[in-house]
């Protein structure tokens, strides 16, 4: 069935925020599942990690196959595994079958934020495809603040089982509007995916020096993220003695500054060069590390200021990459978009273990001073590289215009 532009944007974006959404409706039920399964907390966390890294890896493997099967295809096939995935979780009574269905799940859902990003660019160009990215990245930033809040209710009530047959449905009903509204398209690619044509793949992507610059930099940027997420409850807990529950309540501004961060991002991007908002947005993040790492062992409030314009520049920054990436690969755009995605989410996971390390050994207000000193120099650095290739770009398409 034919739909508009903005309805097919809405519905991948959604697809996404149900990619968020199943990641993060988890993370209350932990106790949960430990007991209910009677295994030890480090293998319920494995789940975690497991789900993680196995969403990092299909990067790699769905980029090269959108591009040659089509978005659409892999939507509804990945929605489709979703679907009976969270039906194995809800049913499953051993907590091996539980990992493997928890794990298809993972395999399931990683399709979905890569295809909504592939196909808003896509449907776009110039300030528009900034724009719904910028929308893409909203409903991305609500679904870690919505989904334990969603978690903790279904699951005191329903138990676990209740979260996985809530996410069935939802898969049900997100499978038929992708199958009849959103176009399957034409591949960008043909032929079979090889090991060869996978490997020649990502070599071209990363010959791009514009490219180079932005996967470093989305690796650093997340990398930081997620070690102040993990080391929050921490902090708060032993040197401020908060109750759990002002902890978790004293991440709604990081997550409500990240939602405005994309609203603003949907604003400016129009008014300013998307190279303008790549060096003042990335240089701000840098600078409101820098502000943490001094203010966050003796005030909450000048701390709590600091996450806030680190959240702004969280919402900002990852659909600006993401626009930029499309822009740049126009031919291998899922491949590059996959891979764009494979790099942060292996920055989410090494944060916290590097980060955790270095904590034992250095002291925090180094520690993460360092790390938005060492990120402002990267920017610099990255801007350098891709001010360079630019340049030479230009120069070349001079020199073919003059030819011909």
């Amino acid at each position: 069935m034919k739909a508009s532009p903005s309805f097919i944007m809405y519905a991948v974006c959604i697809s996404a925020f149900f990619a968020s959404l199943s990641q993060n409706i988890y993370s209350p039920i932990i106790p949960l599942i430990r007991d209910s399964f009677r295994v030890s907390a480090p293998m319920v966390n494995l789940s975690v990690t497991l789900f993680i890294f196995v969403t990092a890896v299909m990067q790699m493997i769905l980029g090269p196959l959108i591009d040659r099967k089509g978005a659409g295809f892999v939507m509804t096939a990945g929605i489709a595994v979703t679907a009976a995935a969270s039906v194995g979780c809800a049913a499953a009574q051993d907590f091996t079958l539980f990992l493997i269905f928890r794990v298809l799940q993972a395999a399931g859902t990683a399709a979905l934020p890569l295809i909504a990003a592939t196909t808003i660019s896509g449907l776009f160009e110039g300030t528009k495809r900034a724009s719904a990215m910028g929308t893409y990245q909203m409903l991305l930033s609500i679904a870690p603040a919505a989904a334990p809040i969603l978690g903790g209710f279904i699951g005191d009530r329903y138990s676990y089982p209740g979260i996985f047959w809530f996410l069935t449905g939802i898969s049900v009903i997100l499978f038929l509007v992708n199958a009849f509204y959103v176009p399957h398209g034409k591949p960008e690619k043909k032929g079979r995916i090889t090991a060869n044509s996978l490997f020649s793949g990502y070599r071209d992507i990363f010959k791009n020096k514009t490219g180079q610059a932005i996967f470093s930099l989305s690796f650093f940027i997340f990398f930081v993220y997620f070690s102040i997420i993990v080391y929050l409850p921490i902090l708060l807990t032993d040197s401020y003695h908060l109750s759990l529950k002002t902890v978790g309540l004293l991440y709604l501004p990081i997550a409500g500054s990240t939602i405005a961060g994309s609203v603003l991002f949907k604003w400016i991007q129009k008014k300013a060069p998307l190279g303008r908002l790549f060096l003042y947005g990335n240089l701000t993040a840098a600078g409101s590390i820098v502000i943490f790492g001094f203010t966050h062992t003796f005030s909450i409030f000048f701390m709590s200021i600091a996450l806030v314009l680190f959240g702004i520049t969280m919402g900002l920054i990852p659909p600006l990459f993401s626009t930029m990436v499309a822009n740049e690969y126009e031919e291998n755009r899922g491949s590059a978009l996959g891979m764009f995605n494979f790099i942060r989410y292996t920055g989410m996971a090494c944060g916290p273990m590097i980060s955790a390390f270095l904590l034992e050994r250095l002291p925090s207000v180094f520690v993460f001073c360092s790390f938005g000193a060492l990120y402002a120099g990267a920017v610099l650095v990255m801007e350098a590289v891709i001010g360079k290739a630019h340049r030479l770009k230009t120069e070349q398409r001079q020199k073919t215009i003059g030819s011909s």
